[in-house]
């Protein structure tokens, strides 16, 4: 799917694995906070997000940076809607 003409499927998954481990390594409570409970919008990202993931490891590097940019995002968003 993505990159398949210059990384093997095997080197797509040891950077999926990094990724996550790094996500993990350097998680603050705010990670939590970025994936709230009872709310859809997170329940149906994670939901696609672990399906994508299964088909193309490169998708789970490509989730925690999209949370990461929320996370960054979300008091710029806040600070402007109060």
């Amino acid at each position: 799917m993505i990159l398949d003409n210059y990384i093997s499927f095997e080197k797509k998954v040891y950077i999926s694995v990094i990724a996550a481990g790094a996500w993990i390594y350097f998680r603050t409570p705010t990670c939590y906070a970025m994936i709230p409970s009872g709310h859809f919008l997170p329940f149906f990202f994670v939901m696609i997000w672990t399906y994508l993931n299964y088909y193309e490891p490169l998708f789970l590097p490509m989730g925690l940076f999209i949370l990461i940019l929320y996370s960054k995002l979300l008091p710029i968003i806040d600070k402007q809607v109060k």
